[in-house]
């Protein structure tokens, strides 16, 4: 199985970079994994034109065979037993490429969330990009570590 993080955000912060791609590491001795930063070239300011310049960056880079989970805040909440679940029983038997979005500032646009309506949610809360993206990757990991039965996540 090959999993793929999108994110439209660079980071910003060198210490989170590093804990990122720490976690990168961990998750690639169970699957290979991979994130790709995407680069909004729109020079528009405004809401709308930036919320469809980024939905046809990241539509443009998703392949027709990806499962694709958009990382939403309006989006289904999961405790780790039950994203461990859901990857191993719902994901890894059923696609070859599992594909998780993380959109920009101003979310998803309504085309996006017709065409991948799989939605789940880190939390109620608000976290700037980077964040989301290192608490992400850490529950990837700890979704693994859960599958596969190594000590990591305390009951």
């Amino acid at each position: 199985m090959n999993i793929k993080l999108i994110y439209l955000s660079r980071n910003k912060n060198n210490n989170i970079e590093l804990l990122v791609n720490d976690y990168e590491k961990k998750i690639n001795h169970f699957v290979k994994f991979s994130t790709f930063c995407l680069k909004n070239k729109s020079q528009s300011n405004e809401k709308s034109q930036i919320i469809k310049s980024e939905s046809d960056l990241i539509l443009k880079n998703i392949n027709k065979e990806d499962t694709v989970v958009l990382l939403d805040e309006k989006g289904k909440e999961y405790s780790s037993y039950e994203l461990a679940d859901l990857i191993s029983t719902n994901m890894m038997d059923r696609t070859k490429n599992l594909t998780f979005v993380i959109g920009g500032a101003y979310g998803f646009s309504k085309k996006l969330k017709e065409i991948y309506n799989f939605k789940i949610s880190l939390s109620k809360l608000t976290f700037a990009h980077d964040m989301a993206r290192l608490f992400f990757c850490e529950q990837l990991y700890r979704s693994f570590t859960i599958i596969n039965n190594i000590p990591y996540h305390n009951k």
